[in-house]
């Protein structure tokens, strides 16, 4: 069992508490996950369940964390500079416990992933030369291989391929074993989680929130609409109370207040004075009962982007139009891609995806084409120095930029300091609203889901399902896919295939 009790956690740099006064227990066989906006602590927390002095160099902990389970394995979102520079056998053998090690469970998951380790070995590459995809199926083959009876793993769907997913899941449902996770996967979520703890930062980013429920994602999603439904209702009607009360509170001062200034006679004048302090004590008492009134609820992965102005391209403009077309990958390519197209591209990692997604944006940017491009390496774009404002405002006007980041829940730290700082799901933000200042007529994204926490997923989806243009988008995200793709491709070895 592992009990978490009263803990609080904050960051030394600036103070922000990122969890406030957490309470939960784990018990044996939970598959607890974590969700929220990134910033909001979830790695954080994962760590401080591995071992609190991982924290001391930047964080403050207050409260206890009682841990039962023997072995635990951890599964961090990025290998350190020291592993990157490892060979994929240095890496399988670097602190292994050959006496416990599993190899039969760590080769049949690797099989499994569709991980050909020997090929991997023989070809002596260091980790830094793989693909995203086939770095975490490394660690999650090992770490099921491993005899642990708690598993962390932060993100473990980030980088995986449809087919990764699906062993993932079902490798979760199935282990015995005490499994806490923190994943934006929707799909993955409600098929494998059996307990929730939502981390939030509300009040412009200020005040931690953490909402624990035990039951399915799904069934946590219905609460939570259910519960901000009731919010709202009561914050209403406590607001439509306070309307009522102020105009009798001001109809009562006005007369009294009169009755005081016109009043000569001495008697009246004591009854009129009486009247204002009842009147004044009755100002009190509504004004203490305000206080207890029920606020208006407030969510923090709230999106509201619009792409109202949009003028798209004929839909049966050519944008791209290749017959056989030789990928740098090796793969010939034949495709033709039209003005209101929206198609998703799919594969195995390492397959070139991504690559061909920068050969398209190339050829398309050659013909001047007003393009939107979310990379999956987000910094690959940033210049030295940039902030969220000044990369807004090479395509708009200051004043739109900074109104529609408040909007978007930016505090003022995060709209004038460097964006390299910025979180990835703040990263992804600044993508789509640079895109919809820009007025683009063609978006072509990359994993372009993979950032947003599972709670404001369906408002990207919802974005870009009303988006008339042009979407070119990789993705393994299978709700983005179903709502979003009127095309689907997959990229093999030898060729694109349309299906």
């Amino acid at each position: 069992m592992l009990q978490i009790n009263h803990l609080t956690i904050t960051h030394l740099k600036d103070l922000t508490q990122l969890i406030s006064d957490l309470n939960v227990i784990v018990n044996s066989g939970d598959k607890l996950a974590i969700i929220g906006e990134e910033g909001t602590g979830k790695s954080t927390l994962l760590k401080a369940i591995l071992s609190p002095q991982l924290m001391t160099n930047y964080c403050i902990l207050e409260g206890k964390i009682d841990n039962h389970f023997p072995k635990i394995g951890y599964l961090p979102q990025a290998l350190s500079q020291k592993q990157e520079k490892m060979t994929v056998s240095e890496f399988l053998y670097d602190n292994l416990d050959y006496v416990s090690f599993d190899f039969n469970a760590f080769y049949q998951m690797a099989a499994r992933l569709d991980l050909d380790i020997q090929s991997l070995e023989n070809r002596n590459q260091s980790l830094k030369s793989l693909s995203g995809g086939e770095k975490l199926k490394l660690q999650l083959a090992k770490l099921v291989g491993e005899t642990n009876d708690l598993l962390l793993p932060d993100e473990p769907s980030s980088d995986l391929d449809a087919q990764a997913i699906n062993t993932l899941q079902a490798f979760i449902q199935s282990s015995d074993k005490t499994i806490i996770f923190i994943s934006h996967d929707e799909a993955l979520l409600e098929k494998t989680a059996t307990a929730i703890l939502h981390l939030e930062l509300i009040k412009r980013r200020q005040v931690a929130r953490a909402s624990y429920f035990s039951g399915s994602y799904t069934d946590y999603m219905t609460y939570r609409h259910k519960a901000y439904t009731k919010q709202l209702e009561q914050a209403k009607n406590n607001r439509r109370i306070k309307a009522k009360r102020d105009a009798k509170i001001q109809r009562l001062h006005q007369a009294a207040e009169y009755n005081v200034r016109n009043t000569h006679d001495s008697t009246m004048g004591r009854l009129a004075a009486k009247k204002m302090k009842n009147v004044l004590s009755l100002e009190k008492r509504y004004a203490k009962e305000e206080e207890k009134m029920i606020d208006f609820p407030e969510e923090m992965d709230s999106i509201k982007l619009f792409f109202d102005d949009i003028v798209p391209l004929d839909k049966k403009k050519k944008l791209l139009s290749w017959d056989n077309h030789d990928l740098s990958t090796g793969q010939k390519v034949s495709l033709t891609i039209l003005g209101q197209d929206k198609l998703v591209i799919t594969g195995r990692n390492g397959i070139g995806k991504t690559r061909l997604l920068t050969q398209i944006y190339q050829e398309l940017d050659k013909n001047h084409f007003s393009i939107g491009y979310m990379p999956q390496d987000y910094d690959s774009v940033f210049s030295k120095g940039m902030t969220a404002l000044t990369f807004l405002t090479q395509v708009s006007d200051s004043e739109k930029a900074r109104t529609l980041l408040a909007s978007l829940q930016f505090t003022r730290q995060e709209i004038e300091h460097s964006v390299l700082e910025l979180s990835g799901g703040q990263k992804a933000k600044l993508f789509l609203a640079r895109m919809v200042l820009a007025q683009n007529h063609t978006l072509i994204l990359d994993e372009p889901t993979r950032h947003f926490s599972p709670t404001s997923q369906p408002l990207i989806r919802e974005l870009l399902r009303n988006f008339n243009g042009c979407i070119i988008s990789v993705s393994h995200d299978k709700k983005f896919i179903d709502d979003i793709a009127n095309l689907r491709y997959q990229l093999t070895d030898k060729e694109l295939q349309k299906y």
